[in-house]
């Protein structure tokens, strides 16, 4: 009877255990889609102030603005893919093709948020 008992409590923590990583996967998916989104949407921000008119009320502003937004984009995408590429090689546990895809995403997107601060620091 003892050894049926320590089978069915082996069972149940195995259990438990999937599903917790389950859930921080779940948890960690939702930061990188909201990182993700919020960035592109900043880059289109940037976009959309780069063609600003001069006259408009914000006008002297636009220069820093649009280049601060991609600034921030940069960021916030080489974070969401960072965090993605390291769930992936978590999955994997292996270097394939989307773990190498998102990693250079995050690599360029990081390296853009570099070259546009040297822009607007010179």
């Amino acid at each position: 009877m003892g050894l049926l008992k320590k089978e069915v409590n082996a069972m149940t923590t195995l259990r438990e255990r999937q599903t917790a990583d389950l859930e921080r996967a779940r948890r960690t998916r939702v930061a990188e889609w909201t990182l993700g989104i919020v960035g592109i949407l900043a880059a289109a921000l940037g976009a959309w102030m780069y063609y600003v008119p001069a006259d408009w009320f914000l006008g002297g502003l636009a220069e820093a603005w649009y280049l601060g937004m991609f600034i921030g984009a940069g960021v916030l995408i080489a974070l969401a893919a960072g965090l993605f590429a390291r769930q992936m090689f978590r999955d994997d546990r292996a270097w394939t093709a989307r773990v190498v895809t998102t990693t250079v995403v995050a690599i360029l997107a990081l390296a853009a948020a570099v070259v546009f601060t040297a822009i607007l620091i010179v």
